[in-house]
């Protein structure tokens, strides 16, 4: 688990770049990075590389990288894929620190072109250069004016310096962002397609910018995750330095998954998984990248609400209700202003304008533009708001007024301030965004952006609490198998992560019942068989057994059906019944992607058909689990309902992170599937219990 950090932060830093077959034509592809560093200033050396032309876009131009006479910090290269490692083997042996390399037909293409990458990986690890790449779009530095890249995102007007950086595992979709957020006027810090990621992964690019004071918001499209661990680890990282990460991951679904996989190679992992990382580790996700950038606004502008009480400022009652529903459904608070508030806008708004949250300021505004910047005064002093959302719809003959008004109104409270602008010109946007106010589009992505950015701040404080340490990747070798209940029961029962059980005992025809002795009736009688492990599905459970002859005649019935099934009779667990409230699942397996996982959901039979689950990745502490446990859609439950009695949620997390501790510690567990784990007056148990261990010896 290494996050090669450091390698990232050099490349991107470079201060010299060759270009491997390099173009005079600054419409190709080997020389577009050389017209784009040119045209913007790029305050580092550029070296062509052609042994066929003298000069190339007014730069002298070498016939070989070791030709330059001295060690480059980036070499790029867009040759045909069969030559790309020769140039490589060579810019090595040149010195070149790293290198970017645009040629496609590798991984992604067909088996020559997966053994030609698995040489690069060679090459790089063996003497510790990094790669962007293959099949990358390249970098982009807009501070310092590098572009190792010939996306044509570049061909208008270069992204001004600014601290929205970009990661994409796709070249893309990393072209549209960097054209939407250049257009949009936000400035851009680094931008990165990391391609085939046969060395530098999407982890180690995010490492890099960990420490990048250039950087307040990352932006990220990804497929899928090549090294887990030290994703993780990064990512905890970016959390606890207050640098979100805003995520589009693809592949939710199956035809996604697939089409991912035949895009760049990648095996994607189950959806529900990334999702507990997200969650886990502060990444917020959403679909689209108008909404990667929206969600990035509240930090890029230092607009981040303190809290979630919102006051409303709106020239349409109408636009004011609808912010106010989104408000609330995002579990924002538009609150009353307090006494002193009010007398306060009572003495600024007209008198047909109501001192009340939402604020109309009706189209008045259009006649007395300064009444904005009053009534934006005040609500800024007013301490129970933590931030305020302006509407403000077409007005384009006062336009430039209110920006100023607004602006001028912002830099006076120092309060955070939202504004909803429909039908903004550029510019007005542009000139409230200096003024540190971001603008959206429309109501639901300005509640969106400001209730993640709470998110954020919630999901970092969580991730701070979870322990540092990551349980290991390793399978169980030499296959598994399924242990019987009572098995199961008895492992569980062992070490220092004991998990609460039913009193019960094994018996055997042959036995008789003297093992009831000192157990309670009524029972419930299991039959136990290791190629049985859903017993009620069979028949292999009968309830409310009353005394000992009914479970003799019970276990001699079981006894019959395994005959007649041809399967293993290793005898009947009968335990005391326990009443309970709800019935719980808990599921932890080692996931071939993310290693520990575990999944809590409603439990009983009907699982399946249910669906009610969340997931984590261990490990987890007690506060993660009851978040997971609160996430259910059965939730509402949890607290009582009608006659039921509450369920002591507590307890049952305490279940569940002994359950947790015992699989972590026990590297011969390969899955746990608890179903149900009870709970209710009489505490948490964990009626049934299935145990798969490694090994295929019984």
């Amino acid at each position: 688990m290494i996050v090669r950090s450091d390698a990232v932060r050099r490349l991107l830093n470079a201060r010299s770049v060759a270009v491997v077959g390099a173009s005079s034509d600054p419409t190709k592809l080997t020389g577009r990075p050389i017209a784009y560093m040119q045209g913007i200033g790029f305050d580092g050396d550029i070296y062509p590389v052609n042994p066929s032309r003298p000069e190339i876009q007014g730069l002298r131009s070498y016939p070989s990288l070791s030709a330059i006479g001295r060690p480059v910090d980036l070499a790029i290269i867009g040759t045909a894929a069969e030559r790309v490692e020769e140039a490589v083997t060579e810019g090595i042996a040149a010195g070149v620190g790293g290198f970017v390399i645009f040629s496609s037909g590798f991984a992604e293409f067909d088996a020559d072109g997966a053994e030609r990458q698995r040489r690069l990986t060679e090459l790089s690890r063996h003497h510790g250069v990094p790669i962007i790449g293959p099949n990358c779009l390249g970098v982009i530095n807009a501070r310092s004016g590098l572009v190792a890249s010939f996306t044509t995102a570049m061909e208008g007007r270069p992204p001004k310096p600014g601290h929205f950086a970009f990661v994409s595992q796709s070249g893309a979709m990393a072209a549209y962002w960097l054209d939407m957020v250049t257009q949009a006027g936000i400035g851009v810090s680094t931008w990165v397609s990391s391609g085939n990621e046969c060395d530098l992964t999407i982890g180690d690019v995010l490492g890099g910018l960990a420490d990048d004071d250039d950087t307040r918001v990352i932006g990220l499209y990804m497929e899928d995750i090549k090294d887990p661990p030290a994703f993780r680890a990064v990512a905890r990282r970016l959390a606890e330095a207050g640098k979100p990460v805003i995520a589009i991951k693809a592949g939710r679904s199956k035809a996604g998954a697939d089409a991912a996989r035949s895009h760049t190679g990648a095996l994607a992992g189950e959806d529900t998984l990334y999702e507990a990382l997200f969650d886990q580790y502060a990444i917020e996700r959403v679909d689209s990248l108008t909404a990667l950038i929206d969600r990035a606004k509240p930090f890029l502008f230092d607009a981040r609400p303190r809290g979630r009480r919102l006051a409303v400022l709106s020239v349409s009652g109408g636009a004011g209700v609808m912010l106010a529903d989104a408000a609330e459904a995002a579990g924002m608070e538009i609150l009353p202003f307090a006494d002193e508030t009010r007398q306060q806008l009572a003495a600024v708004l007209p008198v047909f304008s109501k001192p009340q949250n939402p604020i109309d300021l009706t189209a008045m505004v259009v006649q007395d533009p300064a009444l904005l910047s009053k009534t934006l005064t005040v609500i800024g002093e007013a301490s129970e708001i933590d931030a305020c959302v302006l509407f403000v719809g077409l007005m384009a003959s006062i336009a430039d007024t209110l920006a100023a008004a607004i602006g001028a109104a912002r830099a006076a409270s120092g309060k955070p301030v939202v504004v909803v602008w429909i039908g903004a010109r550029s510019e007005v946007v542009g000139r409230l965004q200096d003024a540190g106010l971001p603008v959206f589009a429309d109501i639901p992505a300005a509640i969106d952006a400001l209730a993640g950015s709470l998110r954020f701040d919630r999901r970092q404080q969580a991730l701070r609490r979870l322990p540092t340490g990551l349980p290991s990747q390793i399978q169980p070798d030499g296959g598994t198998r399924m242990l019987t209940e009572w098995d199961s029961k008895a492992l569980l029962r062992a070490g220092d992560h004991a998990v609460p059980l039913p009193r019960g005992v094994l018996i055997r025809p042959d036995e008789g019942a003297d093992g009831l002795a000192g157990l309670t009736p009524p029972f419930v009688a299991k039959l136990q068989s290791p190629t049985l492990p859903h017993k009620s599905d069979a028949g292999g459970v009968v309830l409310r057994l009353k005394d000992a002859a009914a479970v003799m005649e019970t276990v001699r019935s079981f006894e019959a059906m395994a005959r007649e099934r041809g399967i293993p009779y290793d005898g009947t667990l009968v335990e005391e019944m326990v009443p309970f409230d709800m019935e719980f699942l808990v599921g932890i397996r080692r996931d071939s992607v993310f290693g520990p996982v575990v999944v809590v959901g409603r439990g009983g039979v009907e699982v399946e058909a249910m669906g009610d689950v969340a997931m984590g990745l261990l490990p987890l502490d007690r506060a993660a689990v009851v978040r997971l446990i609160r996430s259910l859609r059965c939730a509402p439950l949890l607290d009582g309902f009608r006659n039921r009695a509450a369920v002591p949620v507590e307890a049952l997390a305490d279940a569940i992170v002994g359950l947790c501790e015992r699989f972590l510690a026990d590297g011969r567990l390969a899955e746990i599937e608890i179903n149900p784990l009870v709970a209710g007056p009489h505490g948490v148990a964990a009626l049934d219990a299935l145990l798969t261990v490694a090994g295929n010896d019984p």
